[in-house]
Formats: structure tokens, sequence, C-alpha cells
């Protein structure tokens, strides 16, 4: 029960929604293998799309690998699909639903999920104080027990779901026969159980994802096998490798280059504030003060983490899937023991110093920017400064961004959503979000056939937009602010857009571009750079 597997509901330790001094544990629905949208119109019409017949097929290759027969391949299949559509159906899509947060206890899922036995759950996973405690005994402002960790519910709807599956009830709400109800549990459970280790396998089951991809994904090369050992141990070991990459190989002069980079845009991004006159001076210097409050930390970690070293000496040679039991055993073991602890606001949380990304958190008010992105192509001692500020710069303005971008903006400086500025800003805020996000609705619709006829969701992608925007412009004023001899350079100039449209190059199938639109948060690449060129 501790290999770190996701069946019915997942679950994770993060810093608690009403607490910041505080880690709870958060509950949310199953992640569906194909968009939600397609399992849906399944189950209302009967009609399975593309790559709801893909998933059938990997559902038969897995099963049938594993050493079942046809007849068991091909009603695991049957089963398999009912199943993901009685999940997706059991959640909401609207943007309101899929970010609110239930504070609920141990209490609340018993009534509500009766067909489990929840205490048999928290105690098998060690998280027996989780979500428990009485009125009598000190709590925080909330009214949640210091002794006990909050416990709270993403989508809680789901449960409903949760609760006819484990009363035998189909994705209509009719009532199953108990046999049949307990064969499509068997056949979900031994189908996500192999193909959570099927890529960790032997060469037939990698080719099996492999061709998944391809179907769900449009066509995607296989990776060299180094690449793949490369990327699993960068990913399931990532503390341990950024600790071998910077000790060994990342410049630590870059650190203080990025700092100072990231200096420079938030001196640019404060100038700006200062000026915003469809701001009051109430919430400019509220802005402001935000800004100055936002923490930076860059490439790794002042102290490494226990991470970096949790898994050494237990790891063996051979037995590659047994390697990957016992590191996400180490991991959910950490868990149980983290969301007693107080939480460290500058915290890496699941992500690592060799990430190539950069990434903002309301929550604390900060930005990382991981050793993994200060690298070519986004960062050398060898490049222009242009260069470096229209590739690196611009992401780091990106991420600056987030912090008064759709939701962003309702945070203020602690990460506490308060009316923080006046509810005139707030509204005058509004109108500029809704012009940026219609600008964004338009894109896609000039390649009808490329996209099937759907376009850029604009206000879906409001957040990302914004903070593209933002990230372009103070990049682009900071360069020019400490590189004054290149102020007018028609060359420098060129180069730093060039930079910075060559961050969001990329090569799509047209399956992944149409799929991109629903599932990614960002818009298209190309748009990425269109709509902030536009309006520069």
């Amino acid at each position: 029960q501790q290999a770190d597997m996701t069946l019915f509901w997942s679950w994770t330790v993060d810093i608690d929604t009403w607490n910041k001094d505080r880690y709870a544990l958060f509950f949310k629905p199953a992640h569906a293998m194909v968009p939600k949208s397609e399992l849906k119109t399944a189950a209302a019409t009967g009609e399975e799309s593309k790559k709801i017949k893909a998933l059938r097929d990997l559902v038969i290759d897995m099963v049938s690998l594993a050493g079942y027969d046809d007849s068991v391949a091909n009603n695991d299949a049957d089963n398999v699909i009912s199943m993901e559509m009685q999940i997706a159906v059991g959640q909401n899509d609207s943007a309101i639903e899929l970010g609110y947060d239930q504070w609920v206890d141990r209490e609340y899922l018993a009534f509500t999920v009766p067909e489990i036995d929840w205490n048999l759950w928290f105690n098998a996973m060690n998280f027996s104080g989780v979500g428990v405690g009485t009125d009598e005994e000190e709590a925080d402002e909330e009214g949640q027990p210091l002794s006990s960790p909050r416990l709270i519910i993403q989508q809680g709807d789901y449960l409903d779901t949760l609760s006819d599956i484990l009363q035998c009830k189909d994705v209509h709400g009719t009532a199953m026969e108990d046999e049949a109800c307990w064969d499509r549990m068997e056949s979900y459970v031994r189908f996500k159980t192999i193909y959570n280790y099927a890529s960790y396998l032997d060469e037939d089951y990698v080719d099996a994802v492999h061709e998944w991809h391809n179907k769900r994904w449009g066509k995607v090369a296989k990776k060299q096998r180094w690449k793949k050992c490369y990327n699993d141990a960068s990913y399931l070991l990532g503390w341990a490798s950024s600790y071998l990459y910077v000790e060994n190989e990342f410049p630590k002069e870059r650190k203080e280059a990025t700092l100072a980079m990231l200096r420079s845009i938030r001196s640019e991004f404060n100038d700006s504030l200062a000026t915003t006159r469809w701001m009051d001076r109430g919430s400019r210097v509220a802005a402001q003060e935000k800004l100055r409050m936002m923490f930076f930390e860059v490439a790794y970690p002042d102290e490494w983490p226990e991470s970096v070293f949790r898994n050494e000496g237990q790891l063996h040679e051979t037995g590659y899937a047994d390697n990957i039991d016992i590191i996400g055993y180490n991991a959910v073991k950490r868990a149980t023991v983290r969301v007693f602890e107080t939480p460290h606001r500058n915290r890496w949380g699941e992500s690592y110093p060799i990430v190539v990304n950069a990434f903002y958190s309301p929550m604390v008010n900060g930005l990382w920017v991981p050793a993994g992105i200060i690298h070519k192509p986004f960062y050398s001692e060898d490049f222009d400064q242009a260069r470096n500020y229209g590739a690196l710069g611009t992401i780091c303005g990106h991420e600056m961004t987030h912090g008064f971008d759709d939701t962003g903006h309702l945070l203020d400086g602690n990460g506490d959503q308060k009316d923080w500025w006046d509810p005139d800003t707030f509204d005058e805020f509004d109108q500029r979000a809704d012009c940026l996000a219609a600008q964004y609705d338009d894109y896609g619709k000039e390649v009808p056939d490329w996209f099937d006829g759907a376009h850029v969701d604009g206000s879906a992608t409001l957040g990302e937009n914004i903070a593209d925007e933002g990230g372009m412009r103070f990049a682009f004023q900071a360069f020019e602010k400490s590189h004054p001899t290149e102020r007018k350079s028609m060359a420098a100039h060129r180069l730093f857009f060039t930079a910075f449209a060559q961050n969001w190059c990329e090569n799509d199938s047209k399956e992944s571009a149409i799929s991109a639109l629903t599932s990614d948060e960002h818009s298209p690449a190309k748009y990425r750079v269109l709509g902030v060129l536009s309006n520069f």
C-alpha cells in the first residue's frame, strides 16, 4: 500500500491552505488517462473516440503481456473503459471547482464514503493522526487541533462518485450485479498495477507504452536506452542527481549572476507599478510591498535536504522495478513524517535543482530558478547579455509576474487571500484581463484545419498569458537599464527578441496540439510569441 501508486484517488502533503505554518494532507480524484471531455461524451453517447480506443488497445496489450488470455484481456479493456468514464463523469471541469479546497475531517469521509474503512487506510499509510482531534484540544486560529494536520479535499463532489463505484453503481447510476461489479474492480486494479510498473519492465512493456503514447499524443520518437535511464534517474532520484550535478558540473558564479538578473527585473517591475494609473495609490504601494517581499531561490538550496541521501545504500544493481518500489516507499514514508512538521517557506517542494524550468508559488510568494535552466540554450557566460536576458530573463520575469496574474493578484505579500487592493482597482484589473482573454480567444481561428475548428481559450490560459506579457516587458527594460551602451543597438535588440522567440520553438504533432488546447494552461508556443510581441 506504500508503493506510491494512484488508483481511485491521489494524495499529497503540501502547505495548509488555511494555515501556512502547517502542512496538510490533500485528497483529489484519480487522473483520467484520456481527456475527461472525451470520456464524458462516450458515457453519454456510447461513441468511443480514437484516444479511448487507443486506451482499449493499451489495456489489452498490458494484460496480455502479464500472461492473461485474450478473454481476460478483452474483458479487462471493457471494464477499464467503463471505470475511466465513471471517474471522469464524477469530476467538475470548471476552473472554480478545480481550484476549490474543502476542509473536512475523517468523520466526513466516513459519512460520505462509508463503503471504505478509512481508519484502516489512514493507519496503513501511517497517517493515523491526520484529520482527527476534539474540540477540547488546543487549536489554530481556524479551529483545527494542533495535534492533527488538516485534511483537505479537492473536487469534493468526486467522493459521491467514489461511493457509487463501491456501491456497485455504473456510470449511469444503475445498480450492477455483485459479480460484475467486483469483476470490474479487479480489472481496473489489475491494469493500473501493471501499467504503473510497465515503463520499468522489459522491452515489450516499454514498446507497448510507447505505442500508447503515439496514439495518445501523436507520433513520439522512442527514447534511446541511455536517455530513458537518464530521465528515470533524474526524475526518481531528482535530489541525488541534482547534488551530483551541482557539486561537479554547475559553475557556482551563475547563481549570483541570476540573482542580479532577478533583482534588475524586479526593479523595473517596481518602477512600472509606481506609474500604473489604473491602480489607486494604496493598491500600488501594497503591490510594491508584495514585490519587495517576494523571495528568490536560485540554482540550488544553501542547505541540501535529507532527500539527497534518502535512498543511499538501499538500491541494488538488479531488479529495476524493485528499486522503483524502494524509492516510492521511502517517499511515502517521508511524507508521513513531514505532514506533522512546520514548513520552511523556501522549501523546494516536489521540484529540484536539476529541473529545466522555473516556477512561482503564490502560497508563499516565492520564485525558484533551478540550476537546470541556468544553462545553454537559456544562459551562458559566453552569450551576449541580450541573449541571456531574452531567454532566461524573460522566463524569470514570467514567473515574477505570476504573483500578479489572474490568481496571484488575489493574494497579498504573505500569500493570504484578502481584500488587499481597493475594489475599484480589482475592477480595473478585471477589465484589462478580459481584454487580454478576448485577444487570445481569437488565436487558432485563422488555422481551423490545424486545430479541427478549435481555438485558444483566452480565459483558461489567462494567467500564463499575463505572465508572458510581463516577463517580456520587464526583462527587456531590465536589459536596457543594466546595459545602457546597448540601449540603442539594433543588433542587441534583435538578439534579445530572437532569444525570447526561441524559448518557445517546438515541433508539435496535430494530435498533441489539439489536446494541449484543453489540457495545457499555456497558449500554444506560436501564440506565446506572437501574442506578446503584438502588445509590446
